[in-house]
């Protein structure tokens, strides 16, 4: 399971919305290279950042997990999430405040161990660490810039 976000134009998401039907398709020949992904680290990035399993509250509960669901198309693991230019704003602005070192004392490999969090690699010490703060910094890339370009973004695993 991988965790994919893609930066779209508000005006595209909102027709998605009115088309979910549309959304496969989009994902996989419109837009197909263009997504950035967080590979298997969704999981543990969404928990390090709230928490929680699943849920939470605020923009950073929104990172990995959040948005709207766009119909109810299975585009791998569920639907695709949409959220709109002005949350990936406050998703971008919540994720600068991070640093390196926050997300190291984030990081409990045996909170993630019990906790059952996917991809279940928490035994192999410092290189899940670095795993997980590799993907985090694309995770901050890809809301940093989409927020620069004033983008929406449409998440999804698959």
């Amino acid at each position: 399971m991988i965790g994919n976000m893609l930066a779209v134009p508000q005006a595209e998401l909102d027709a998605l919305y009115h088309d979910p039907a549309a959304v496969p398709d989009y994902l996989y020949r419109t837009r197909a290279d263009e997504a950035a992904n967080i590979d298997k680290a969704w999981h543990a990035l969404h928990f390090m950042l709230t928490g929680k399993l699943y849920d939470g509250d605020g923009p950073l509960a929104q990172a990995v997990l959040g948005g709207v669901p766009i119909g109810d198309e299975d585009v791998g693991y569920g639907p695709a999430r949409g959220l709109s230019a002005a949350d990936v704003k406050e998703v971008a602005s919540a994720l600068e405040l991070l640093s390196k070192s926050d997300l190291r004392a984030k990081f409990n490999a045996k909170a993630l161990s019990e906790a059952q969090i996917y991809p279940e690699i928490w035994d192999e010490g410092d290189e899940s660490l670095d795993y997980v703060l590799d993907n985090f910094f694309e995770l901050q890339r890809f809301y940093r810039d989409a927020a620069a370009k004033d983008m929406a973004a449409i998440l999804f695993i698959n």
